[in-house]
């Protein structure tokens, strides 16, 4: 029985450190990504992306995810990279969407009410 529960134990912590490894690429300028940008993202300007992609990840099967401020810059980027053959890569929209998804954060982020308060 306990080799039943620590077998099952043990895909269920690998399967969940395979899904933390996944790729997420902002594609937004670097002032944007280093205001803020998902935990663990890689910085690739969309208009540098098939050069910096190809690059970082050669293999053409690997699974990319892309996001930027709206969608648009990443959905250009998505395009670019489909065009190169790339075949699992994924426009995951906006910043803002995946943070109210749950997505952590980090960067130097700015506090709107500190922006309007009264010195």
């Amino acid at each position: 029985m306990y080799s039943w529960i620590s077998a099952l134990l043990l895909l269920t912590l690998s399967s969940l450190a395979w899904a933390g490894d996944e790729i997420w690429i902002d594609v937004r300028s670097t002032e944007e990504y280093q205001q803020e940008h998902l935990v663990g993202a890689i910085h690739i300007p969309h208009t540098q992306i098939a050069k910096g992609v190809s690059k970082r990840f050669p293999d053409r099967d690997t699974p990319l995810n892309l996001y930027c401020r709206s969608g648009r810059r990443s959905q250009l980027a998505t395009e670019a990279l489909q065009a190169l053959g790339y075949t699992q890569v994924v426009n995951r929209g906006g910043l803002d969407q995946l943070k109210q998804g749950g997505m952590p954060t980090e960067g130097n982020q700015v506090n709107p009410e500190a922006l309007t308060a009264q010195p």
